[in-house]
């Protein structure tokens, strides 16, 4: 029954096959009563119910996202590579990120993790991005989808993080110019205190106003700022709970 309401279909041997980029449509809130938790639940347990490896390529058919070259657009920064769900699910999880956050992902493509946020937590979620071809592809693809996400086409070092809370690096660019990123970053955690996950890379350790988490994951690491004078990000209780939930984020298959 949860297949049917997020819009799945089982194949001829009973596998779960891919969403089509119009089921989220499907089931959103309005005229067919239903809720965003169930909405939300019922796609956890879809995507949680087919092999891991079989995943990413489900959720980005879903989502709608098509291919695109992985060319650097300049020098020091790294070309389009969307990030796995299992990170995206994990990170949002364990930060975790709630509806008062604003979620921005720095380097953000064609969007896939600025939309699940936003899908999956009800954060204000936005991405920035320097290719205006992904900038456009994403715009396109959260208007289709009906999904309240920004994109704005700029470069990281100098787009406006004021507003963030929590920020995603899937080592968007290396060396000088990650730098020029992380004392940006530095600056808005001077004002309020801020979680960076970074996924397929680690920064590096003098910058120490950047406190990693005992977090067991492979290529995904967490950081907490602490600035003095600063007070720490409250707890919150994560939305993202259950097995399915977890099953996704640590790559395991669920009942």
């Amino acid at each position: 029954m949860i297949s049917r309401a997020v819009g799945a279909v089982k194949g001829p041997a009973g596998e779960s096959q891919r969403l089509p980029p119009r089921s989220y449509a499907l089931v959103c809130p309005g005229p067919r009563g239903h809720s965003p938790l169930a909405m939300r639940d019922a796609w956890l347990e879809w995507l949680s119910a087919m092999p891991p490896r079989e995943r990413d390529a489900a959720v980005e058919g879903w989502l709608g996202l098509g291919r695109h070259g992985h060319t650097p657009p300049a020098d020091g920064l790294i070309g389009y590579h969307p990030s796995g769900v299992a990170p995206i699910v994990r990170a949002l999880a364990e930060v975790p990120v709630v509806a008062d956050d604003v979620f921005v992902d720095l380097g953000a493509g064609l969007g896939k993790v600025v939309l699940l946020t936003r899908f999956l937590t009800g954060a204000t979620s936005r991405g920035i991005e320097i290719q205006p071809a992904l900038v456009e592809g994403a715009r396109v693809r959260a208007g289709a989808l009906g999904i309240d996400a920004a994109f704005a086409h700029g470069d990281v070092r100098e787009a406006d993080l004021d507003d963030g809370t929590v920020f995603f690096l899937y080592t968007p660019c290396t060396g000088v110019a990650l730098d020029a990123v992380l004392e940006r970053l530095h600056a808005v955690a001077r004002r309020r205190a801020i979680v960076v996950c970074a996924l397929g890379f680690d920064i590096a350790r003098r910058h120490t106003w950047l406190v990693p988490r005992p977090v067991d994951a492979f290529w995904l690491t967490m950081y907490d700022s602490v600035v003095p004078g600063v007070a720490p990000r409250p707890r919150f209780e994560s939305v993202l709970r259950g097995a399915a939930a977890e099953a996704i984020a640590l790559e395991h298959v669920g009942r």
